[in-house]
C-alpha cells in the first residue's frame, strides 16, 4: 500500500484532504475483490457463458450494489474485479454473498473469490 506520508515527505496530520483523495488513501481508499471461475461448459463467450455472466451481473452483483469489470477470459477461466458502485463502501458481507451465489451454481467450477483489496495499491494477485 502507498505510504503517502513517506512518499510525499509530510507528517500524517499535514496531508491535506485533497492529497488523500488524489492518492486514494485514508477515507478515499477504494475497495474491491477478484472473482475467478471456470465454466463447466467451456467458454465465457458461448451462449451459456454470456447468459451466466448476465445472471451474475443482474441477479447477484446488482442485488449487492456491486459492479464488475471482466479482466480476462482464457481457457475457460474468467477473472473479474467487483466493487461497490462508488468503490468506497464495499464490505465483507458483499464479498461473502457473491461467494455463496457463485458456489451454489452447478455450471461453475474452481470458484475463487478474494478478500477485500485496495483497488489502487493492492492489485497484485
Amino acid at each position: 500500500m502507498l505510504d503517502i506520508t513517506r512518499d510525499l515527505g509530510y507528517s500524517a496530520r499535514a496531508v491535506k484532504r485533497r492529497l488523500r483523495k488524489k492518492y486514494h488513501v485514508g477515507e478515499f481508499v477504494e475497495l474491491g475483490f477478484f472473482i475467478k471461475f471456470r465454466f463447466r461448459g467451456g467458454d465465457a463467450y458461448s451462449e451459456e457463458g454470456m447468459l451466466m455472466l448476465s445472471e451474475l451481473d443482474n441477479k447477484c452483483l446488482c442485488q449487492q450494489g456491486l459492479s464488475c469489470t471482466l479482466l480476462s477470459q482464457e481457457g475457460g477461466v474468467c477473472t473479474l474485479v467487483a466493487h461497490d458502485a462508488h468503490a468506497l463502501k464495499t464490505t465483507e458481507q458483499q464479498v461473502e454473498a457473491v461467494r455463496e451465489w457463485l458456489q451454489a451454481r452447478n455450471d461453475l467450477q474452481e470458484v475463487c473469490v478474494s478478500g477485500l483489496l485496495d483497488l489502487w495499491h493492492d492489485m497484485c494477485e
